[in-house]
């Protein structure tokens, strides 16, 4: 009684500083977003009016699609390019390992605008990307398309978060025991029959993982979409900041900023469940393989 008492009050700091600093503001958030707007003055009095918009506006709804579809694509992309160098990583590098994984996140130590602008720098129409099809003969003028589309938003956020899936692979490709692959052969077992059988199965939660950090940083993201998206670059992130800036309705920039955390709650709960009825879900929360 005595230590689970103890324990509760070294602890207790830490509940106190979620509270206050991530629960309490979301709270806020969702007061708000049941109130009204009249010109300049915010009317408190609870209402659906701002949810029963979103519902119905064309605009808001295919920015929210819009914003998810750029996470699940993201995420499908840097799956894809992920997998084999975490593989890589976890099974083929022995003395290097930890030089190797440090060298993947090099660029999240700088801001995001620097990584952001050095790309503007690559992909512009006087940047380097352009300037060297020039120099060797490839092309005769620019290609404007490099910058300020939806191609180069995708290629940027693809560079910043590709890290984050690589890491979730490669927890999970460390937990793989290599001799069930060595049991999968002796029975016979194809190299593509093993990974379809053994590896891919046992490495779901780990691209779930990764994959889940990818979608959520990808939908929230706004200064990629903005720095280098051009026309493209008008985001439901942008919408939410318009609104609780120039357009001052906070209720209804609370109300979209909600709807978003709730779709993501719901799929975080679906992803949560997932992994935890895996068998490196069980081995991670110490449940029975």
């Amino acid at each position: 009684m005595e230590t689970s008492r103890t324990g509760f009050w070294l602890s207790f700091p830490v509940y106190a500083a979620v509270a206050a600093l991530c629960i309490a503001p979301l709270l806020i958030l969702l007061v708000y977003s049941f109130f009204q707007v009249s010109f300049v003055a915010i009317l408190k009095e609870p209402t659906l009016k701002n949810y029963v918009r979103i519902a119905g506006s064309d605009t808001y709804r295919w920015l929210i699609l819009k914003a998810f579809g750029s996470g699940l694509g993201i995420a499908a992309i840097t799956a894809v390019i992920g997998y084999p160098v975490a593989w890589f990583i976890a099974k083929r590098v022995k003395v290097m390992k930890s030089a190797m994984l440090t060298l993947l996140l090099v660029p999240l130590y700088t801001g995001d605008l620097v990584r952001i602008f050095a790309w503007r720098m690559l992909l512009g129409a006087e940047g380097v990307l352009n300037t060297f099809l020039m120099w060797t003969g490839v092309i005769r003028e620019p290609i404007g398309a490099l910058l300020f589309s939806s191609l180069a938003t995708h290629i940027v956020l693809t560079y910043n978060y590709l890290p984050f899936m690589v890491l979730g692979l490669w927890l999970a490709f460390e937990a793989l025991d290599d001799r069930l692959l060595e049991a999968a052969s002796d029975l016979g077992a194809g190299t593509l029959s093993a990974f379809r059988r053994v590896t891919l199965p046992l490495t779901v939660p780990g691209l779930i993982a990764g994959g889940m950090m990818v979608f959520v940083m990808v939908a929230g993201d706004y200064l990629t979409p903005q720095l280098v998206g051009g026309a493209s670059g008008v985001t439901i992130i942008s919408a939410i900041n318009d609104l609780f800036g120039t357009a001052f309705d906070w209720p209804l920039g609370s109300a979209i900023a909600w709807t978003m955390l709730a779709i993501l709650m719901l799929l975080f709960a679906a992803a949560a469940i997932t992994v935890s009825r895996s068998t490196l879900g069980k081995a991670l929360t110490g449940g029975e393989a």
